[in-house]
């Protein structure tokens, strides 16, 4: 399949199933991760691999819950990259785009070495989502405010979503 455009990408269903959460989730990643790049100085090639990444993120999770019977982030990590390397193999994008976004994906559950703002968004950004769909707890999403989150979009997003949940957190 030749994907040459974002919008083939965002197009591309294919690979999710329409009506899971996680298509959902999807959905409302892209839209998180167009907002965080609301407020910077525009760059077209960061935003088309933000949204990339974006797109393709949770493309383990199918295989992750026929084969360990969840979506564990650490499975997801491990199962990406040779899904990813079969999904792009026919792209027209260069090679170290799709390492780059192939790379992310592989790491976005993990907050250590993050080594780039285009990581930092994609780890705020699915936090954002996961925040909600698994209830994370006050102090979590404090510690993630204090700890991890990075830009300013993503800090006022945590903010303005999870005020409540900051508000009954434990004062540390």
């Amino acid at each position: 399949m030749k994907h040459d455009s974002i919008r083939s990408y965002k197009e591309n269903g294919s690979i999710f199933r329409r009506e899971s959460p996680r298509y959902q989730s999807l959905h409302e990643g892209i839209c998180l991760r167009k907002n965080n790049r609301r407020g910077r100085k525009s760059d077209p090639e960061l935003q088309k691999l933000v949204e990339v990444t974006a797109v393709v993120h949770d493309i383990a999770c199918p295989l992750c819950r026929v084969k360990y019977g969840n979506t564990n982030g650490k499975h997801q990590e491990e199962e990406s990259a040779a899904l990813l390397e079969e999904f792009f193999k026919d792209s027209d994008l260069p090679k170290e785009f799709t390492d780059r976004v192939s790379y992310i994906v592989s790491h976005h559950h993990t907050i250590d070495g993050i080594d780039g703002i285009d990581y930092q968004i994609m780890i705020e950004a699915d936090y954002l989502v996961n925040a909600d769909e698994s209830n994370f707890s006050g102090n979590n999403v404090r510690n993630m405010l204090e700890k991890v989150f990075k830009t300013e979009t993503g800090k006022f997003l945590l903010k303005s979503m999870y005020q409540k949940r900051l508000d009954s957190a434990e004062e540390k």
